[in-house]
């Protein structure tokens, strides 16, 4: 399970736990009923349960990512806005269609993830964003989607904005 993101127990899920796969039967407070797939049945503390080194949800879906509320409230705002602007470009790498997009919109050519590979699609990105007035490469473009996939919108700050100057100590200062 990925640092930071908890697992979402639902009635009907299916975890690993203690050895065994458990259907989880019902949920009361911080307690979990669970009935293991031998049938044998046991309540367990949810705290307990998320913290065994052997637990997983089967099957389950992912834990939704939710960036940090105010991540970029700090950062001036040209670099903020950078970040967002890069972040409209990766998704449109990533799944093929402008966050913005209607329902139902198809992609522009090369970007269809079904007709074309994640290299292609970085390569069409650079292009455009090339032709557009602002040249980057296939590998910006691919280093962007990877801190964006690995640490969110955050990853896509210029993180030489985020760096405090410190004085140093015994420098004398003239006004």
């Amino acid at each position: 399970m990925a640092v930071g993101r908890m697992p979402m127990l639902r009635i009907g899920e299916w975890v690993r736990f203690d050895g065994d796969e458990h259907q989880v039967v019902a949920l009361a407070g911080t307690s979990v009923r669970l009935q293991s797939s031998s049938e044998a049945a046991q309540v367990v503390l949810l705290p307990f349960l998320l913290a065994a080194p052997d637990f997983e949800l089967v099957d389950g879906p992912a834990a939704p990512v939710v960036e940090p509320f105010g991540l970029l409230d700090s950062l001036p705002d040209d670099v903020a806005e950078r970040a967002r602007w890069w972040q409209r470009q990766v998704v449109e790498v990533m799944t093929g269609l402008p966050s913005a997009a209607e329902p139902g919109s198809l992609p522009q050519p090369g970007f269809d993830p079904a007709s074309s590979t994640l290299a292609q699609r970085e390569q069409a990105k650079a292009e455009e964003l090339t032709v557009a007035g602002r040249p980057v490469s296939a590998c910006t473009v691919r280093r962007m989607r990877v801190r964006y996939a690995e640490q969110g919108l955050w990853g896509l700050v210029d993180q030489r904005a985020t760096r405090r100057v410190v004085p140093k100590s015994g420098v004398d200062v003239w006004a």
